[in-house]
């Protein structure tokens, strides 16, 4: 009993410590967004600047999927697979970093696309773990209404 609650802790203190760390990541972009846009002097847009451009898009391609991100593993997370919503969410932090990261790297052209790719599958990847997590849920559901429902032969 003392161990199941101490694994538990150790998942739930890795699945908040993740969304707090998404958070940050977020409040750090918009900084940069800031920062970026008091140095070229715009308000709105980017003017065609390259690198506020890439700025802006990191900055909104964290919010078009950061958010979905966290609602999906919290459904995993209420039914108990919090196991499945702690990967999910370590798979969403590493690659929004990477494609913040590389998308924010006026070089990236140079260099290559690596790790923005890797970014976006592993986003991916995240989106498809806490759908599958909710799939293990709805087939647990249904199994245990209808082993209520039907009537048993003992």
């Amino acid at each position: 009993m003392l161990n199941d609650f101490i694994i538990r802790l150790f998942f739930e203190t890795i699945y908040f410590s993740l969304i707090t760390f998404l958070v940050l990541f977020y409040l750090k972009l918009s900084r940069i967004v800031i920062r970026c846009r008091r140095e070229f002097k715009v308000s709105l847009g980017s003017k065609k600047n390259e690198k506020l451009e890439r700025v802006i898009r990191a900055h909104a391609n964290f919010n078009e999927h950061v958010p979905l991100g966290i609602v999906l593993s919290f459904f995993t997370y209420f039914n108990n697979f919090i196991i499945l919503s702690c990967i999910a969410l370590i798979f969403l932090f590493v690659g929004r970093i990477l494609h913040a990261k590389s998308i924010i790297n006026i070089n990236e052209k140079k260099i290559g696309f690596d790790a923005r790719i890797l970014g976006m599958r592993l986003t991916f990847y995240s989106h498809l773990i806490s759908i599958f997590g909710i799939i293990l849920y709805l087939i647990q559901m249904i199994y245990y209404n209808l082993k209520n429902v039907l009537p048993s032969n003992t």
